[in-house]
């Protein structure tokens, strides 16, 4: 398997294979409100090109338009209706693409499927599908049946799951009891390192996660590394 994936911060993600590349909720712009970034942007402006930028939902930690423009530069944005509706806002010449709860998309070699996720009116995570691998992004979810009950048996290799048990997520234990219902192999935190106030330590999922699925594997990402993505999985 060709494919690397580096982890941005926050909910941030972005993968490439020998056919395509794509980038999940990419956040490098400035904090909101009396929010607080704990570090800046590490990518260089202009560095980062994908295929495809999906976007779970439209807080401004996961539609980011100063990120689309200056960090991380798609050729498509593809999201559900208020992320397209945020983007037809924003101005930006950027090919929209609504993919909305369990509608599927066919592009540059992925098989994308957004999948319901009980945050946002209409927020989504992401099963994304290639090369007979299935990596699953969480986005911003609460431990609710609207999002465990339609996820269930979904298999993935590979988990990204929300921790910081904040503003509208599940925790890390709630996101360790996730990832045994939905039967992924690889647990992998997300959501926890970026805004001051609203984090979490990674080892408590880890943790949580030997207790309560000892089945499933966890991984823990350095942020701004550049991982085979047979290392996660191994």
């Amino acid at each position: 398997m060709n494919a690397k994936l580096m982890w941005i911060g926050q909910a941030g993600f972005i993968l490439k294979t020998g056919q395509g590349s794509l980038s999940v909720d990419p956040f490098c712009g400035e904090a909101k409100g009396n929010a607080e970034r704990i570090y800046p942007p590490f990518l260089e402006k202009g560095s980062v090109h994908v295929d495809l930028v999906l976007t779970t939902h439209a807080h401004w930690d996961h539609f980011d338009p100063v990120t689309y423009q200056e960090y991380v530069i798609p050729g498509a944005i593809v999201g559900p209706g208020t992320c397209m509706s945020a983007l037809a806002a924003s101005g930006l010449s950027i090919e929209g693409i609504r993919l909305d709860r369990g509608q599927v998309l066919d592009r540059c070699g992925f098989h994308i499927t957004a999948t319901p996720a009980d945050h946002d009116v209409d927020s989504v995570g992401y099963l994304v599908e290639f090369d007979g691998c299935k990596l699953y992004f969480s986005g911003d979810a609460l431990f609710t049946p609207k999002t465990i009950v339609p996820n269930i048996g979904m298999k993935p290799d590979a988990a990204f799951v929300c921790i910081n048990g904040k503003l509208g997520n599940m925790n890390y234990m709630e996101a360790a009891s996730y990832c045994r219902a939905i039967g992924a192999k690889v647990g992998v935190p997300t959501h926890y390192d970026l805004i001051r106030h609203n984090t979490e330590n990674p080892k408590e999922f880890t943790d949580a996660l030997a207790r309560v699925a000892p089945e499933v594997r966890s991984f823990v990402m350095e942020r701004g590394k550049e991982y085979d993505l047979e290392t996660i999985l191994a």
